[in-house]
């Protein structure tokens, strides 16, 4: 496993980062951007915030039990930090929270409905008038999960209405009165939980139907902890548009991404942060903090190391913000020879990337015979040959990468052009018996032109033995000769098969098959012996006789039968 130290060194060697010019602190990441990146305010959390983050949440000082812990007794110093920390700077405050289910002050639970009220009101009329500009205001957060019901968790939401009519009358109240003392803050509900639950997500967009056709919330937040983004992107995206769908801007509001190693924590980044910060919807992320002492260090979810040095999920974040995706422009068009061999450069992509970052390329129908190389050169990939009369022509499809972001994917025509190919012979090998006749045809060429054209054969030295036909390409045994297996087994020619243009030669080979040609065994016959002179006895000459005995041997011992 790499080290962190390392893969923030490969990570920063690939963001292709402009750094600041010398002398000068870096600019936040978002900077220039049309939705912010911000980081809550806490006193761990504040060492480089401006040189990182555009946008400014309190991450404790805001909520109710935090501000009036003893009944009447106000504590502002926290809140009062957060906020002018952001108007000094110019950024946008995110005050976090007036009504929730958790934090809130205990005294708060004993009081009767009609105090309760009062005091909901009274918290909400001091931060009003302590804090005249604040841009948004959290009014509700997690009405599902965590709202104010009950001892532990405030017990005044029956005092704002309870369930009602609408089941959520107590978060209608809250919005009204928000918009009363707020009018020119920007109000919206918050919750967790949503990213990973399409129910609920559900559930929680119904509530902001209803508030909206009341014109009384203008954002809706969506919590972005770590035990909700685990899913996949595509679940992730999902829940995100069910919300967006209501109409409402979104914001992320609390986004944090464990690290137990430097490679987790960077892959889920670029797993995540994409599909949230490139929603039209989304118009901002707030993270819920990025150095040691945030409420997650325990699961590494910090952004920078105990040491400060940041890890590779900063490095890359700064260098996904702001980039541009490569741009290939459409409808481009090349043409290449047939004859093109492995390596061949066809043309090179339009395509440009305002950041300059190197890019990669992936072609679509994957088994297209092309490649492309960073600098958009597109060449005949290795083992691929062209072949007009199989394929003229080649539609692809091609996306580029700049190791942050996908460009749209362009449309590329390649096509194919004919080139005047040598004929192909579709078989150089033959046989033929030994007692072929005199004259026969023995084999029967045919070389194929791919572009169709006539062919001729010609012998590359005359032969002795055949003869060939030039323009059928027979093979015919010569008058007057004949072939014998025991003198030659095959014969071979150099022939050329031309189409007027391009030649091929071969070696066309002609075996003889043995033919069996055994002689059967002499007989003979015994000879008569001339009649004697005296008495008409019948005697044998000796010379017959002889003979006689001869031919008897020979038969005999051609029969293996003489001892």
């Amino acid at each position: 496993m790499m080290s962190r130290i390392s893969l923030a060194l490969l990570s920063g060697a690939i963001a292709a980062m402009t750094p600041p010019a010398f002398g000068q602190e870096p600019l936040p990441i978002a900077e220039g951007e049309s939705k912010f990146l911000g980081n809550i305010h806490a006193p761990t959390q504040l060492d480089g915030f401006l040189q990182h983050w555009n946008q400014v949440t309190p991450e404790n000082a805001g909520k109710w039990g935090s501000v009036e812990r003893e009944r009447d007794v106000m504590s502002w110093d926290a809140l009062d930090a957060a906020y002018q920390f952001a108007k000094d700077n110019n950024l946008p405050f995110k005050m976090h929270v007036l009504v929730w289910g958790n934090q809130q002050p205990a005294w708060i639970e004993t009081l009767s409905s009609a105090e309760q009220e009062a005091e909901v009101i009274e918290w909400f009329e001091a931060v009003a008038n302590r804090y005249p500009d604040i841009d948004t205001i959290e009014v509700v957060n997690e009405p599902i999960n965590d709202p104010p019901f009950g001892d532990g968790n405030g017990n005044y939401a029956q005092a704002l209405g309870g369930d009602g009519d609408t089941g959520w009358d107590w978060i209608v109240r809250s919005f009204e009165l928000a918009r009363s003392y707020f009018p020119n803050s920007e109000l919206i509900l918050n919750e967790y939980g949503l990213l990973n639950s399409s129910d609920r997500a559900t559930e929680y967009a119904g509530i902001v139907t209803m508030l909206k056709a009341q014109n009384l919330i203008d954002g809706v937040g969506i919590q972005a902890h770590a035990f909700s983004t685990r899913g996949s992107a595509q679940e992730i995206a999902g829940n995100l548009q069910i919300i967006a769908d209501t109409g409402v801007p979104v914001y992320i509001t609390e986004l944090d991404i464990d690290g137990p190693t430097d490679e987790e924590q960077l892959a889920d980044y670029q797993k995540i942060f994409p599909v949230l910060w490139e929603h039209d919807a989304v118009k901002g992320i707030t993270l819920w903090g990025w150095r040691p002492g945030m409420w997650r260090d325990e699961q590494d979810a910090e952004l920078v190391d105990e040491n400060g040095e940041a890890r590779p999920a900063l490095d890359w974040l700064r260098g996904y913000v702001g980039n541009s995706a490569p741009f290939i422009a459409s409808s481009q068009a090349f043409t290449v020879s047939e004859s093109a061999s492995s390596g061949t450069v066809v043309g090179t992509l339009q395509v440009t990337d305002a950041d300059g970052n190197e890019l990669t390329f992936s072609v679509s129908p994957s088994t297209s015979p092309f490649e492309i190389s960073s600098t958009g050169d597109i060449s005949v990939s290795a083992n691929n040959v062209l072949d007009y009369e199989s394929v003229t022509q080649y539609e692809l499809t091609i996306t580029g990468y700049d190791g942050y972001q996908y460009g749209e994917a362009a449309s590329v025509t390649i096509t194919v052009e004919d080139a005047d190919e040598a004929p192909v012979f579709t078989a150089t090998s033959f046989s033929v018996a030994e007692d072929v006749a005199a004259g026969s045809v023995v084999a029967e060429l045919q070389a194929v032109d791919p572009e169709g054209q006539d062919v001729t054969y010609s012998l590359a030295e005359t032969s002795t033995v055949f003869e060939l036909n030039s323009d059928t390409g027979e093979i015919s045994l010569l008058d007057g000769v004949t072939l014998d297996y025991e003198t030659a087994t095959s014969h071979s020619l150099e022939i050329t098969a031309s189409d007027g243009e391009k030649t091929q030669t071969e070696t066309v080979m002609i075996s003889v098959t043995d033919v069996n040609d055994t002689t059967p065994a002499p007989t003979t016959t015994p000879t008569t012996p001339a009649n004697s002179g005296g008495g008409g006895s019948i005697g044998w000459s000796v010379l017959g006789l002889l003979a006689l005995l001869i031919s008897r041997k020979t038969a005999r011992q051609a029969e293996g039968k003489v001892t």
